[in-house]
């Protein structure tokens, strides 16, 4: 929408008192003259579609009607009288009237669309240098007063004003002589765009991809022209580059952080095994001696146990870091899912004590896909042990994390289809608006960010490897009562 004030009230009550007066001068020297009728009407209509030039609609009616007027009182007899005794002066007078008004409309009207031709082309050089001066900007040199004050100083407004939606703050420029911040708000509650002709106030909503990123306020100029569509489309324009700026100045930085938490994960890994090796070597070399006392054997298998303990924690740490960088390479070979289930078991039960983790049979649950030799099944399946330790880490211990104290955490394996079925049973649940979203990476629950501490790691890597396997990784239920997570691995025909 545009606005154009061609002439005010002021200015059409000077156009037409100047114009009045031009036509009764020179009506009266024509009648000082001694012209006819015919001559002075030709001259008055010269000089209403000259005046028609200057004002606008009212004052060129205004002028016409004084022109007739005039040309009645000095030239139709009874001369000097506004009366006409003859028809034909009043057929004249009435014609001269109605051509006048043709004339000055389509000369007003033509006028008009010239003068908005004009202010078209200013305003769009307007708008041209803005926007050069704002590319120009770069992304994390824009700030919302720098971007209102060019707008302030390009547009002439007295003063202009930003609603931010996702910070709530207002920024002003200018001097308003209304309260623009309160109407700024005002329209960010409503969400519609409006404008106050009797204020000359414009507000515009600011949207971003769908979204409302902000309302936009500002007070008309003093000129003749004013166009607050195009103000706020080149402010909504700006909103997104500074939008997009940040969102890839976020993911970089993410990027860059887990890179580097990766190389340093992998480093560190790589420096403790060096060490850890030799503790070993030398505890073998210790052992060979022969001359160890009983005590001093007992502390040397502590030492030995830990140490390769540790190894094995060391080794897992280059797993996962192999794994971050998608580099993830099963090592197979036969695995005894049941000894390795209730290993894991049996080291999760020291860390979580307040909960009951239990190692079930399938066959005593009421799951028909379970059917078959779940024995033969488990004894010599094909994996990565290490890989998938890690993964069952992952689930028990967000089964541990998530769920009540006191509560049981049952582990179960057996055949379901071409596959191996592992199932993580917890006395939990995940809020049904989370399911799609709880194997995504970095995310966490709203519910468990301020009570359980995490990375929002733990069931991206577990899925990672499942798929790693040629298996996947999903919620299976997900009740008020229980939530159960289900890892799937392929069994070739020969494991069976």
């Amino acid at each position: 929408m545009k606005y154009i004030r061609i002439a005010t009230v002021p200015r059409t009550f000077a156009y037409s008192a100047i114009g009045s007066l031009i036509l009764g001068a020179l009506t009266y020297t024509g009648y000082l003259c001694h012209l006819n009728l015919a001559t002075a009407g030709f001259l008055c209509l010269i000089v209403v579609v000259l005046l028609s030039s200057f004002g606008n609609m009212i004052s060129a009616t205004i002028h016409s009607i004084v022109a007739v007027a005039c040309l009645d009182y000095f030239f139709a007899p009874p001369i000097l009288s506004l009366r006409v005794s003859d028809p034909l002066n009043v057929l004249t007078l009435a014609t001269f009237l109605t051509t006048s008004l043709g004339i000055t409309f389509q000369v007003t009207r033509v006028r008009r669309e010239r003068l908005l031709s004009d202010l078209q082309r200013k305003e769009m050089k307007r708008l041209y240098g803005l926007a050069q001066q704002l590319l120009a900007l770069k992304p994390e040199e824009i700030d919302p007063p720098r971007l209102l004050t060019l707008f302030r100083d390009v547009f002439a407004l007295p003063a202009i004003c930003l609603f931010e939606n996702k910070t709530a703050a207002s920024y002003i420029v200018g001097e308003p002589r209304y309260d623009l911040e309160t109407r700024t708000r005002m329209g960010h509650l409503a969400g519609e765009d409006s404008d106050d002709p009797l204020s000359r106030i414009s507000v515009r909503c600011l949207r971003v991809a769908g979204n409302d990123a902000g309302t936009l306020g500002f007070e008309w100029p003093d000129t003749d022209e004013f166009a607050p569509d195009s103000l706020s489309a080149l402010e909504t324009t700006m909103l997104e580059r500074v939008q997009a700026y940040h969102d890839a100045s976020q993911t970089a930085a993410a990027a860059q952080a887990e890179s580097l938490r990766i190389m340093l994960l992998d480093a560190l890994a790589h420096a403790v095994k060096t060490p850890l090796a030799t503790i070993l070597a030398a505890m073998g070399g210790l052992r060979q001696t022969g001359s160890l006392t009983s005590d001093q054997r007992e502390f040397a298998d502590v030492v030995e146990a830990e140490t390769s303990r540790l190894a094995k924690l060391t080794t897992r740490l280059l797993r996962m870091a192999s794994l971050e960088r998608d580099e993830l390479r099963p090592t197979m070979q036969p695995v005894n899912i049941s000894r390795l289930l209730a290993e894991e078991l049996s080291l999760k039960s020291q860390q979580f004590t307040d909960h009951k983790l239990s190692l079930v049979d399938p066959r005593e649950t009421d799951r028909e896909e379970f059917a078959g030799d779940a024995a033969v099944r488990l004894s010599g399946v094909e994996a990565d042990p290490e890989l998938l330790r890690l993964a069952l880490e992952q689930l028990i211990e967000n089964a541990c994390k998530y769920s009540r104290p006191g509560s049981s955490v049952d582990v179960s394996a057996g055949a379901m289809g071409d596959s191996l079925a592992i199932r993580v049973r917890s006395r939990s649940q995940v809020p049904p608006e989370e399911q799609s979203k709880i194997f995504g990476r970095f995310y966490r629950g709203k519910r468990s960010r301020d009570e359980t501490p995490g990375t929002g790691l733990g069931l991206d890597i577990a899925r990672k490897i499942a798929m790693a396997h040629g298996g996947n990784l999903v919620l299976e239920v997900s009740t008020e009562d229980e939530s159960i997570f289900r890892i799937t691995i392929p069994v070739s025909s020969k494991e069976r």
